[in-house]
């Protein structure tokens, strides 16, 4: 009996299994067979449609019916896509099946305007399927994107001003008006959100016809300003710009930047759930940063340059236009004719000094004059300094008791009228030369003092332009030694020699190396990484972590500078992700090196030696 019950278990038991496989494989073929026959359907949208150029949008592509899809994206002038992440959904209801894959793209504009994004291409299931076009808005920067459902709404027109703008620019007002070579003081501010790094592609550059302004300081004024509640880390240039023509000039300045911003991404597209890792923590920590380029222009302003008068101008007038003092001094005031004396100028006070030129002695047959020399010394704003002028001059005539006054003329823009500077005469005392024989006086003969008769050696002396007779004999040389055979003279000859075979050498080694670019541009970088190896090691035997970090990415910088061929200064870690492998140590101490600049990283002597090992290997490997 409990054989037979066993066995009926048994069947029971294999029946069930049977049972449940069939009906495994009935829903598995239904399934496969209503997969196989869903349409296959693509899509694509922009959120938001309407962004900022300093801003991005997300552009999804949507793929139903199909696990598997190649996308096409366009060639657009002015947009970058760059790739972010693939999700994909599965459902089975009441035994339908159903899949979609979404691919998330970021995309970037490098000018505002409207733009259109043409139909996708998409390959799937052995064709071709394309996207509805899709046009959006690019404005300018700082304004709000467009509002997503459930946003706050933007604020309003009168808070807009500046406080959204990563970047701008500012000049100081200027006068409408002035004249034609005058200069006019004139600030630059550059204003960057505080937060983010800052690489100045350019100094700010002047944007205008028949205007120039200096070469503006590489070290600016670093100051902070808060602009409609945002805070803003602020350069200052003090300069100055004048106008070469008249006329009416508009004028505006232009800077190019490079900026390091946050890149905070979602992982969960299509859930709009919180970023983990858009906490400031792990921003810094992994250094998810992008580059963006950016030009940004101060607003323009007009100035209209008036011609200075031709009525009564001095002839000896040279162009100075402003405020302006003179002093002259002379040393020394007691002299011999033929003497030296240095006249000293000073023309201090405001204007344009590269016009002031030193005042002109007067011509006269009894001063001998030099032309003079000029040295400027800048004063507390480009407009103000100081021109010293050392002239030589020489007195000729023993007759002269004072150095005559000198004149200076200039134009005045306030009273529109030429002024000119004169110096008091300078009382000077003259002697009579020695060697002056007009000078010299004549001893009287006296009629009583007997003329002595010429002996006949007194009358060979007295023969102008004779030698006088020699009756003694003088000394003697006992033999008369060749040039050639004078050991000094044969030590000249060999050093000569080996001074222009060394010559010749250098000659060929120079050009050897021109011809050879390569093994030049190797032996610069081999120059380069010993110096940087140096002051890394220095750094680290003083344990001095941010001494290292930037003594670390300075050499990065300008190695990866030479074998790219490309500005070091402009090399961020973005470019290093771009361009070299994902495993290269360079990255991740590159990283650090920014870390430590923003975030105060310090590392252990430990991490020190590692990194430097590390970076003299990777560094070497670029030769």
């Amino acid at each position: 009996m409990r054989e037979r019950k066993w066995e009926r278990i048994q069947t029971g038991s294999m029946a069930s299994r049977l049972l449940f496989l069939f009906l495994f494989l009935a829903i598995a073929c239904t399934a496969s067979t209503q997969w196989c026959l869903a349409d296959t359907t693509v899509s694509a949208s922009l959120d938001p449609a309407r962004f900022p150029v300093d801003g991005e949008a997300a552009l999804n592509v949507t793929v139903k019916g199909s696990r598997s899809a190649d996308i096409q994206l366009p060639a657009i002038d002015g947009l970058t896509f760059q790739e972010r992440g693939k999700s994909a959904q599965i459902q089975i209801i009441n035994g339908s099946y159903s899949s979609s894959t979404v691919s998330t793209f970021l995309v970037e504009a490098e000018h505002p305007g409207t733009y259109t994004i043409p139909p996708i291409s998409i390959f799937v299931d052995g064709g071709t399927q394309i996207t509805e076009p899709i046009t959006f808005e690019v404005t300018q920067a700082g304004s709000p994107p467009a509002n997503r459902p459930g946003a706050a709404a933007p604020p309003p027109a009168s808070d807009a001003g500046n406080q959204d703008k990563l970047a701008f620019l500012r000049i100081s007002e200027i006068k409408a008006t002035g004249w034609t070579g005058e200069v006019i003081p004139l600030q630059i501010k550059a204003y960057f959100r505080q937060g983010i790094k800052v690489n100045l592609n350019t100094l700010p550059t002047l944007k205008g016809d028949d205007l120039v302004m200096p070469q503006l300081d590489q070290k600016p004024r670093q100051t902070e300003e808060e602009v409609n509640g945002t805070t803003y880390s602020v350069l200052t240039w003090e300069t100055s710009l004048s106008a070469v023509k008249e006329g009416r000039h508009s004028l505006s300045v232009m800077l190019e930047a490079t900026l390091l911003l946050p890149h905070r991404t979602n992982p969960f597209p299509g859930f709009g759930g919180q970023d983990l890792f858009q906490d400031d923590m792990f921003q810094d920590f992994f250094g998810r940063f992008k580059s963006k380029h950016i030009k940004v222009a101060s607003r323009p302003v007009t100035l209209t340059a008036k011609p200075l008068p031709t009525a009564n101008r001095p002839h000896d007038f040279s162009g100075a236009i402003g405020h302006f003092n003179l002093s002259v001094q002379a040393q020394p005031t007691a002299v011999e004719v033929g003497d030296p004396i240095t006249l000293k100028m000073t023309l201090a006070g405001s204007g344009n000094f590269d016009r002031v030129e030193a005042p002109a002695f007067p011509e006269t047959p009894q001063w001998k004059t030099y032309p003079p020399s000029a040295a400027f010394k800048p004063g507390s704003n480009p407009t103000r300094g100081r021109k010293d002028f050392e002239q030589a001059i020489v007195v000729k005539d023993r007759q002269v008791s004072e150095i005559p006054p000198l004149s200076f003329v200039f134009f005045d823009p306030d009273s529109e009228k030429y002024v000119t500077l004169t110096n008091a005469p300078i009382p000077i005392t003259v002697k009579s030369s020695k060697t002056d024989p007009a000078a010299a006086p004549s001893a009287p003969a006296s009629p009583t003092t007997p003329v002595a008769k010429p002996t006949g050696e007194t009358k060979n002396q007295g023969l102008a332009g004779l030698a006088p007779i020699h009756l003694q004999l003088g000394k003697l040389q006992n033999r008369i030694t060749p040039l050639y055979a004078k050991t000094w003279f044969d030590i000249l000859l060999v050093s000569c020699a080996l001074l222009l075979l060394a010559v010749f050498l250098w000659k060929l080694r120079l050009r050897y190396l021109h011809n050879n670019p390569e093994i030049r541009r190797k032996k610069e970088m081999s120059a380069l990484l010993a110096e940087n190896l140096v002051q890394i090691k220095e750094a680290a035997d003083h344990n001095d972590s941010g001494r290292y970090l930037a003594a670390c990415r300075k050499a990065i910088q300008e190695m990866l500078g030479h074998h790219w061929r490309i500005e070091p200064s402009t090399i961020t870690l973005a470019d290093l992700q771009a361009r070299l492998p994902a495993s290269s140590g360079l990255i991740l101490i590159f990283a650090a090196a920014e870390q430590g600049a923003y975030a105060n990283h310090t590392l252990t002597a430990t991490q020190m030696r590692q990194y430097s090992d590390q970076i003299a290997k990777e560094l070497a490997e670029l030769q």
